[in-house]
């Protein structure tokens, strides 16, 4: 069809006759029909709509400086767009001056231009040559570095990250050198035009093109130039993780990136991985083996002939430090495979990481399982002394005890991420706040066993590895602690509410309460140790039918009261003390968070304590609580 014609006019009419509920369908009107109708002439949907602009657009049309701003944070507006997931085609794309820029498909500088300019330009259209389109390209060759990089590390494509250019080269054969060289020379056009600008325009336009130039030279570099010491003007705080702190100190930070608001950009997540791990070397300097063993030895300080290096020196098969040399090599590949996964687990979006740590806390259940056969194997050659109790000798398990402890991590977190993504209703808060209580009382008690096997040393051997675990554990308790009254607070408060029945539990007459049960722990299901607990016992510990409202919120303000004395006492201690050597204002602003929803929740348990009358309940999601933690606001009704 060649000519086009409205029809609104008659479908209102015709539409208008449709009672409520009642549909016109033509059978030849397929579904994608329907769609792709709805799709045409609409900006947003329709890649291919061309406004009337486009045919008559010329690129060496004099513009005034205060136009040329605006087309360049337009550019700025759309690149970031294309960073947050939106497609090439609808962002940059879509900018009639990169159009004219690729349109040619440029393998050189000379030929990535506007077109043929004016011999005798005018200085509305000096502007343009001289600063737009320098601008333009420096633009382009970012988007180029960063359609490279994102692809090389774990983003999700389409989810995260779309890095479709529909053909069209980013300037990938043109070295970033000659652009920084057209930026200088656009500066230095503004230096001697300043006269004929403001002093205003003169500075805004200055800005931009300097915000291009840092950006250009950042997105230029890669992992590997940061692993030789090159430095960055946007991701500094990044590269705090190439001077490593230990095992634990990192492990914060990327917990801690993870959890950041807003969720960091792909570039950000993918650069990050490139900076962990490149070439199977960690951080660019050392073997996966080094950060294993650093984190099992501050961990569980194990026997010291466990992570003895000379043991790789050994070649005897009949020698037992082969012996356990072989064991630890099947370790490192086996349980530093799925160690190396978890951090880059963290570079993903938080719903990407609660999916697939659901599937990865299978993989760390079967580690644990094959860890503890090891410990037993290792154990005859480390002549490991029991620690004799009332139920006999037991032994230390370092291994399988440091993936447990990465499991019931794992766990908690999951938990943590239902609450904080939305997945749980309302009416379901005390339960999932009983279980992240249970997962956290779990790994309460086996670190206790923990620390209960790590031995003094002789007087001259390794004091400050001991102390390091010994405070490494003490703190483990205090954080679990807290949670876990910060938790059981939440479990009471939300129990006392579901009694006054005004959490607006949904009628769900195609399930049962036992069939959302089942669903909602299905990630935990096959878990061996911890077991799921059966749905009669779960809902009667959740439920306390046996005590009365005024017991349920008084157990409440006490359990709340205990947790913001362990995060008060959390605030003061030392980046060193709480493994956050490169990331104390994150575990600072995140301790900070948790208290501000342990006296929100106070505060909800005093208003209900107070009021026997109707009330109802809306969350309060805002930055300033933790985001597993909303704070309900319970209000009077009138």
């Amino acid at each position: 069809m060649t000519t086009f014609r409205d029809v609104t006019k008659e479908f209102l009419e015709a539409s208008g006759k449709l009672n409520v509920g009642q549909l016109v369908q033509d059978p030849d009107f397929t579904l994608f029909q329907a769609v792709g109708a709805l799709e045409i002439m609409d900006p947003k949907m329709d890649s291919g709509l061309l406004e009337p602009e486009y045919e008559r657009f010329y690129a060496w049309a004099p513009r005034l400086p205060e136009e040329i701003i605006g087309i360049m944070d337009h550019l700025l507006c759309n690149e970031m767009a294309w960073h947050l997931g939106s497609a090439l085609s609808q962002t940059l794309f879509a900018n009639l001056y990169i159009d004219k820029l690729l349109s040619s498909s440029p393998m050189k500088l000379e030929q990535a231009t506007f077109g043929t300019p004016p011999r005798e330009p005018t200085p509305g259209q000096e502007i343009v040559l001289h600063v737009l389109q320098p601008y333009c390209l420096a633009l382009i060759k970012c988007c180029g570095y960063m359609a490279k990089q994102v692809p090389s590390e774990h983003i999700y494509e389409e989810e995260d990250f779309v890095p479709q250019t529909y053909g069209l080269p980013l300037l990938q054969n043109i070295e970033h050198a000659e652009i920084v060289v057209l930026l200088d020379s656009a500066l230095q056009w503004l230096v001697d035009n300043e006269a004929a600008l403001s002093k205003e325009l003169a500075a805004a336009l200055r800005n931009r093109l300097k915000l291009r130039k840092l950006l250009l030279e950042d997105f230029a570099k890669d992992g590997e130039s940061y692993h030789e010491g090159a430095t960055s003007n946007w991701v500094e705080n990044m590269l705090k993780i190439l001077n490593y702190a230990g095992a634990s100190n990192t492990m914060t930070y990327f917990m801690h990136f993870s959890a950041r608001r807003p969720t960091p950009l792909p570039y950000s997540r993918s650069l990050l991985q490139s900076l962990l791990m490149k070439d199977m070397k960690v951080l660019g300097r050392m073997p996966l083996k080094c950060i294993l063993f650093d984190d099992i030895q501050e961990l569980a300080y194990p026997v010291k002939e466990l992570l003895d290096p000379k043991n790789f020196e050994v070649e005897a098969p009949q020698s037992p430090k082969y012996q356990i040399a072989k064991r630890m090599d099947w370790f490192v590949e086996r349980a530093g495979r799925s160690y190396i996964e978890l951090y880059r687990n963290f570079c993903q979006n938080r719903a990407r990481l609660r999916r697939i740590l659901c599937k990865a806390v299978l993989d760390w259940d079967s580690l644990q399982v094959e860890s503890e056969e090891i410990d037993s194997e290792l154990r005859d050659f480390t002549n490991e002394a029991p620690v004799h109790t009332r139920d006999g000798p037991l032994y230390s398990f370092s291994l399988s005890s440091w993936v447990y402890h990465y499991k019931l991590r794992i766990m908690e977190l999951i938990i943590l991420l239902g609450f904080e993504l939305d997945i749980f209703p309302l009416h379901e808060f005390d339960g999932m706040y009983w279980y992240l209580q249970f997962y956290l009382r779990t790994r309460s008690g086996h670190v206790d066993r923990m620390r209960s096997f790590v031995r003094t040393p002789p007087k001259g051997e390794d004091q400050e590895g001991y102390n390091k675990t010994i405070s490494m554990l003490n703190y483990t308790l205090l954080e679990i602690a807290a949670m876990q009254d910060l938790a059981s607070a939440c479990v009471y408060l939300y129990c006392a509410l579901n009694r006054r029945k005004v959490l607006g539990k949904p009628k769900t007459p195609y399930g049962d309460d036992l069939l959302r049960y089942e669903g909602r722990m299905k990630p935990f299901l096959s878990i061996g140790c911890p077991e799921v607990i059966a749905y009669d016992t779960f809902r009667s510990v959740v439920d306390n039918e046996e005590m009365e409202m005024k017991e349920i919120l008084s157990y409440a303000n006490d359990h709340i009261a205990e947790a913001k004395k362990q995060y008060q006492k959390m605030s003061k201690l030392p980046a060193s003390i709480v493994r956050a050597n490169i990331c104390y204002d994150s575990f600072r602003t995140n301790v900070n968070c948790l208290l501000r929803s342990c006296v929100g929740v106070g505060v909800a348990i005093g208003v209900l304590s107070r009021e026997d009358g109707p009330v109802e309940v809306t969350l309060d999601h805002g930055d300033k609580y933790h985001p597993a933690f909303p704070v309900p606001c319970i209000k009077v009704k009138s």
